[in-house]
């Protein structure tokens, strides 16, 4: 493929790059801003190597936008040599052999084709960004370049990036360091508005072409959008970037020869080159994924950028002449920034991401991470998928692989797994509204008065009013919605609605919560919350306790803050883990449930916990059955009281065991005694009453008309006896000894409440011990805890002979100085057992 040569810097490197490709499995390109590294390498390869061409854009308009510029280049249409699958969208077709996806549908085609045996070469473009996707798919090639596809080559490309650490991890793969094409850019920190900023830079000599103005989100563009309406020249064109806008919307800020403001989020910080930009102005902040610490829900958080993004905006400013930007914070803030962007392997909540590796049959823990996940996110994710039903000991059920195909987060798919088609509808658009944090507008308040359950339900009918036009399928107006995220929100269920098999149109009519509750509840188990009074500040106060813990109050612009039922399934809420634990979190969302449908729904969060109370006067015995959902009492059952005796008495003691004993140490001890004949391979018929065989042992103890203070006062040591013969007792006394003598004279318990039985003894009392002790017929050695004067422990020993040889020198010394008047002999295998120097005959 022969390009029009020396257009970026980039150019005459692309013959060095390909044959690096050719002869290396793993390449690394370090380019800066306008090298041209997106849109030259790709088709240049395609005429340089054999195969498909994958390559991973971090966003939608990237990889829409710079799939057509390379279709530009090589003068044809889209979707034929070049084309781009995103999000419910693609171009392509038989002949394209180089494709452009967003790095979320990797997971998906390598389902398709687990080799990726179309493809020849992956390129990984804007890896400074960090997403977590493009960590799953490094790790992911890296592990098919060491088993199934060695041929298969790996591009990594970056602007901004330190690559020590990446290089490691490839393996030293060949690298490429290339200078953009910039120029110099003057950069002055500016305490002033945005649209004041832009007015003033449009006036500044350094800035004759096109201002690039970077914000933080879609309202924040809006806002700003109007201000300048009212206050720039007609010749200056606003132009708002930002890719939830159509194509034709979005190429205007690629098109057209009128001088423009362009209004954008970070889209326009990598990847897009914008033509013509001399003047950057810099608000410093971004949308950052996050994800709700209550529901796992993913979020865009506001946060400050990082150096190197603050570095890559100025870039722009220089690509085409000097160039001129404004950053609206003091420098002082910049210095204390950040220097990169968090890698959002460690800031996003990873069910989803565990799941699709789960269903690779690849257990997260045995993948190659260039950087992996936090540990207790991981556990958080697994837990979660094992409550949702999705995996069981961490294989993945049927529940899993319908979730792992879903775009959405597993909480939601299981709300959508087996649902009834005539509710199909409902349960879709509830999912996708929670999916974009609910729709309500920020003014949204609810009365106090309002006899509503379920802020979903209410959320759902002004979405369908608004749909369908007619005002009667809600009992809210209008301005509760919020339009934007409404829109989102129903473009989704669009989108998910074929794939289900739901229908295109949203239902006409009311959203049934009884109904939609029991779907919720396969989506948030645990988020059930019961109605309690507490005290704050000296009043009372109406709270709800979390059925895992904590608690918190309804929020006033939730529907039921005037209603405020027993038992609720929050589906939203703020916690502030520093705040009270009682009352520590607000609850923005939820819905009513009855005890009724909990005590019915087979959740594993539902348990019976008996509680007995003896009455020892009456010598009777009251038993309480309490139901619990997690920490939550449903509802408590208490029998009259009875005096137990024989089947009844048998009952209990199964029901309530130990009782009537304090603890059933003798039968755990006896346990472990009869495993080490076993381990010894003794002749013995001692049973392990364990499962059946405790059951048994219980009936044998327990005669028609004998009561729990027979039981009591025989003992349970003594029970245990009362089922062994006489041979059998004889061969667990002499095989498994409660005491021993060792050769010193000096004798000792044998303990058995560990793993490994063993004795504990001061270190002067085995002095002249030059055996180690061994019980079973001299089969099974005893552990020898070795205790300073003081009863701590100073050694354990597993060779004693070998201890006195080995390390006694070290731990004497030591013990020498701390107990000077204890008797600390060179050769203790020899010296006689004696504790004091002063009695040294």
């Amino acid at each position: 493929m022969k390009l029009e040569p020396d257009k970026f810097p980039i150019d005459a490197h692309l013959p060095e790059i390909a044959q690096a490709i050719d002869q290396n499995s793993c390449v690394l390109i370090k380019a800066e801003t306008g090298a041209g590294k997106t849109t030259r390498l790709p088709p240049y390869l395609l005429g340089n190597t054999s195969g498909k061409i994958l390559v991973l854009e971090p966003r939608r308009l990237a990889a829409k936008l710079t799939a057509e510029r390379c279709a530009q280049i090589l003068d044809e249409d889209l979707g034929e040599s070049v084309g781009h699958h995103i999000r419910f969208e693609k171009t392509a077709s038989e002949s394209t052999r180089l494709l452009f996806i967003t790095e979320g549908l990797f997971l998906p085609y390598l389902r398709q084709d687990p080799d990726l045996k179309e493809y020849s070469v992956v390129i990984l473009d804007e890896f400074h960004e960090r997403s977590i996707h493009t960590d799953v798919t490094m790790a992911l090639i890296r592990r098919l370049q060491a088993s199934t596809r060695p041929d298969l080559k790996l591009v990594v490309m970056s602007a901004t990036l330190e690559t020590e650490k990446l290089e490691s991890y490839l393996g030293s793969p060949t690298v490429f360091n290339i200078s953009g094409r910039t120029f110099p850019i003057d950069i002055e920190y500016r305490d002033m508005e945005p649209a004041t900023a832009v007015e003033d830079m449009l006036n500044q000599p350094l800035c004759p072409l096109n201002i690039l103005v970077f914000l933080s989100g879609m309202g924040e563009i809006k806002r700003l959008e109007q201000q300048l309406k009212n206050r720039l020249p007609e010749e200056i064109e606003i132009v708002i970037l930002h890719s939830s806008l159509s194509k034709s919307q979005q190429n205007k800020a690629f098109q057209g020869d009128k001088r423009k403001v362009i209004l954008s989020t970070n889209i326009a910080e990598t990847s897009l080159t914008i033509p013509n930009v001399t003047g950057v102005v810099d608000l410093g902040k971004e949308r950052r994924a996050s994800f709700a610490p209550w529901s796992g829900m993913p979020l865009l958080q506001l946060e400050k950028i990082s150096k190197a993004s603050a570095t890559q905006r100025a870039g722009r400013a220089g690509r085409v002449q000097n160039g001129l930007v404004y950053r609206l914070y003091s420098e002082a803030d910049h210095f204390q920034r950040i220097g990169f962007t968090p890698p959002e392997i460690r800031r996003v909540e990873l069910s989803h991401y565990v799941l699709d590796l789960l269903e690779l049959d690849i257990h997260p823990d045995t993948l190659d991470w260039f950087e992996p996940p936090e540990e207790k996110n991981l556990e958080r994710a697994l837990e979660l998928l094992e409550t949702l039903g999705a995996l069981k000991n961490d294989n993945v059920t049927e529940l899993g692989s319908f979730l792992a195909r879903l775009p959405l987060h597993p909480r939601l798919g299981a709300m959508l797994y087996q649902c009834p088609n005539h509710i199909l509808s409902d349960v879709l658009l509830a999912a996708c509204v929670i999916s974009e944090g609910m729709v309500l507008a920020n003014n949204a308040e609810f009365s106090q008065d309002d006899e509503e359950v379920c802020d979903l339900c209410a959320q759902l009918d002004l979405i369908k009013a608004r749909y369908h036009n007619d005002k009667n399928l809600s009992d809210y107006n209008y301005a509760y919605l919020d339009q934007k995220k409404a829109t989102r929100a129903l473009d989704l269920y669009q989108a998910l609605a074929t794939r289900l098999q739901a229908p295109k149109e949203v239902l006409k009519k009311k959203t049934s919560h009884p109904e939609l509750v029991l779907r919720l509840l396969a989506g948030f188990p645990d988020r059930i919350a019961a109605k309690r009074l507490a005290k704050a500040k000296g009043r009372q106060v109406l709270s709800y306790n979390f059925c895992l813990g904590r608690g918190g109050r309804l929020a006033f612009k939730s529907a039921l803050s005037g209603n405020s039922p027993e038992y609720i399934i929050v589906l939203d809420a703020l916690e502030d883990p520093k705040a009270n634990a009682a009352m520590g979190t607000t609850i923005q969302a939820a819905s009513k449930i009855t005890s009724e449908l909990l005590l019915n729904s087979g959740s594993r969060f539902l348990a019976v916990e008996k509680e007995s109370v003896f009455n020892e006067k009456k010598g009777t015995l009251s038993i309480s059955s309490h139901t619990k959902y997690g920490k939550l009492t449903l509802n408590s059952e208490t029998l009259p009281p009875v005096i137990p005796k024989g089947e009844a008495l048998v009952s209990l003691m199964l029901e309530n065991w130990p009782w009537p004993f304090e603890d059933d140490t003798e039968l755990k001890e006896y346990h472990q005694r009869v495993k080490i004949l076993e381990k010894a391979g003794s002749e013995h018929n001692c049973p392990l009453f364990e499962e059946e065989m405790f059951e048994l042992f219980l009936e044998s103890c327990v005669e028609e008309e004998t009561d729990y203070k027979q039981v009591l006062s025989k003992g349970l040591k003594a029970l245990i006896r009362d089922q062994l013969s006489p041979q059998d007792e004889y061969v667990l006394d002499n095989e498994t000894p409660k005491t021993i003598k060792l050769c010193n004279g000096k004798e000792f318990s044998v303990h058995y409440d560990e793993d490994r039985p063993y004795i504990s003894a001061r270190i002067q009392d085995l002095y002249s011990v030059n055996e180690h002790p061994y019980i079973a017929d001299g089969k099974i050695p005893l552990i020898v805890k070795l205790l300073s004067p003081a009863n701590r422990i100073a050694q354990v020993a597993q060779d004693l002979p070998g201890f006195w040889k080995s390390s006694w020198e070290s731990v004497r010394k030591e013990l020498k100085a701390r107990y000077p008047k204890h008797y600390w002999p060179e050769t203790p295998e020899t010296s006689e057992p004696i504790r004091f120097k002063n009695r040294l005959t």
